[in-house]
């Protein structure tokens, strides 16, 4: 008896999956800040809230790997560009601010947030494409975790505005941590290095920098967030567009 074979995905279905295993690292990757967040945080109630939510996170983890199971995939997480850069503002949020101080408490909640709101759109957008291509129970699965999501967004900001915000507000700022800007080094003379970015980018699709990642390399790929950079003279850093190849030295 012949086999029948199975129809090949179209681009909408690629697109979607692809997106499950990017949110997929994010997910993996956030147990660890959110165990770093809730070491770091000074208040009883937000060490609860960022441990509470790596918890649900768990739950995250294990609900993608059964969609995985139904869509007949592995369980392969993809680098996600996006969310390494609001891995990376947390770490930032921690080095710039005094231990036990409500500042830091008050970073930590807008660098959580962040990545709270990056999810909520993944979530959203993935549970919509999964409703599109006909994948019901993987968007109940979805739908679970967006809730879980808009949860923890609420109880953070419910914090932030019951007493921590109030405290830093009102917390002497450390001028070693918080230098003020030089305002008199502002200049009008942006307009070269914009014109220069725009040169560099013409032409490059949003996701420019999409294959890259997938293929293991690490942010500062062509067609990520550094190939828009210019350098101090107004020529763009990444001048290299996506499709081609630099030799090996």
């Amino acid at each position: 008896m012949a086999t029948q074979e199975k129809e090949a995905p179209s681009g909408l279905e690629r697109f979607y999956r692809t997106m499950l295993q990017e949110i997929y690292w994010c997910e993996l990757h956030l147990r660890d800040v959110l165990e770093n967040m809730e070491e770091r945080a000074s208040t009883d109630e937000l060490k609860s809230a960022f441990r509470t939510h790596r918890k649900e996170t768990d739950n995250h983890v294990t609900r993608l790997e059964k969609i995985f199971y139904l869509e007949g995939m592995g369980a392969q997480p993809i680098f996600c560009v996006g969310m390494q850069g609001l891995f990376d503002e947390g770490w930032q949020v921690i080095d710039e601010t005094e231990e036990g101080s409500a500042h830091r408490d008050a970073a930590l909640i807008v660098a959580a947030q962040k990545v709270e709101h990056y999810e909520i759109a993944a979530y959203g957008s993935m549970s919509t494409l999964a409703k599109t291509l006909g994948f019901q129970e993987a968007t109940d699965l979805l739908e679970q975790t967006l809730a879980e999501e808009k949860k923890t967004d609420g109880i953070l900001t419910r914090l932030a505005e019951s007493d921590i915000n109030i405290d830093a507000s009102i917390e002497p700022a450390d001028e070693e941590q918080l230098p003020l800007p030089d305002t008199g080094s502002i200049t009008t003379e942006s307009e070269p290095a914009v014109a220069a970015m725009k040169k560099a980018t013409a032409g490059m699709d949003a996701g420019a920098g999409s294959k890259s990642t997938r293929e293991g390399t690490e942010a500062g790929a062509p067609g990520s967030a550094d190939a828009l950079l210019v350098d101090d003279s107004g020529e763009p850093k990444g001048k290299k567009r996506a499709g081609q190849h630099t030799p090996k030295k």
